[in-house]
């Protein structure tokens, strides 16, 4: 595929420190590209950050962020706008595979909090700063969602239903879908793309608390992180991304686009209700974005 210049390029990757993530923010190192690095382990945050400058990235910084919270996403987004005005690429990693229901200080439940609405309110509050770039590039990392999955508008915290892992992620992951489904609608004037790119089992340090059966299964079947990453720094790369905008990518191994096409009153209303859930809990954006 043709790549567009990255050497003047900015990378932001949001739970990048291992992984999927940092994979991906050394593939645009070594192109040249400036990189910031999010998380919340200041000494995983320099490992990283030496491991860029090794591949060759033009600037590697680390921004400590607990994005579990608005409160710490709003610290986030001022971070970041801080380390540059101009995004080309905004990458989202940042997973949960906990085996108990965990609530956020906002009162969401973990998956929620973490996989959804976290990347939403990002993705809003930086907007600008990537379509300041002239083509800034949005990449959720995530997983195939079955086609029939749709998530419960009405128990999104599951105080109604049994929790468990696998509905709690499915539940995030196809709310992901809806965002950029809409992010593609509403910002069909900006130079802004927005897109999914599946993963499947993949050996990383996700399900480091998970019994040593499961690790090891990991380890055996798992992909690499760096094979995992692929398509991500394929959207990111491409000198041409306008066919994966609003579009997933359901298999790693194959950089095909399948435009999102959900119900547009279901997507509509998604939108509307995290707008409300995020400005309740004090952050703002503006509305015509």
């Amino acid at each position: 595929m043709d790549e567009r210049n990255l050497s003047d390029a900015n990378f932001v990757f949001v739970g990048g420190t291992s992984g999927i993530g940092l994979a991906a923010a050394r593939a645009m190192g070594s192109r040249g590209a400036a990189i910031l690095i999010l998380g919340r382990d200041p000494a995983r945050g320099e490992q990283a950050v030496r491991q860029l400058q090794e591949a060759g990235a033009r600037e590697a910084a680390f921004l400590p962020a607990d994005i579990s919270s608005i409160a710490g996403v709003a610290r986030a987004v001022e971070g970041i706008k801080a380390w540059r005005r101009a995004l080309h690429g905004l990458v989202h990693t940042a997973m949960t595979a906990a085996r108990h229901r965990v609530t956020t200080s906002d009162g969401f439940e973990l998956a929620f909090g973490l996989q959804y609405l976290a990347r939403y309110a990002l993705n809003r509050a930086l907007v600008g700063e990537l379509a300041a770039s002239g083509d800034g590039r949005i990449v959720h990392v995530g997983a195939k969602v079955p086609s029939r999955t749709l998530p419960d508008l009405e128990d999104l915290q599951f105080e109604k239903r049994r929790w468990s892992l696998l509905p709690s992620l499915m539940s995030s992951q196809v709310l992901g879908y809806l965002h950029v489904q809409e992010a593609a609608k509403r910002w069909r004037g900006l130079p802004v793309r927005a897109s999914i790119a599946c993963v499947g089992m993949t050996n990383t340090d996700t399900i480091r608390g998970w019994p040593w059966a499961v690790r090891a299964l990991y380890r055996v079947l798992g992909a690499p992180p760096e094979r995992a990453a692929e398509n991500t720094v394929r959207l990111l790369t491409v000198a041409d991304s306008s066919a994966a905008h609003g579009a997933v990518l359901f298999d790693p191994k194959h950089f095909r686009p399948t435009p999102l096409s959900y119900d547009s009153v279901l997507v509509q209303r998604t939108w509307e209700l995290s707008e409300e859930w995020v400005r309740e809990r004090g952050l703002a954006f503006d509305s015509s974005r």
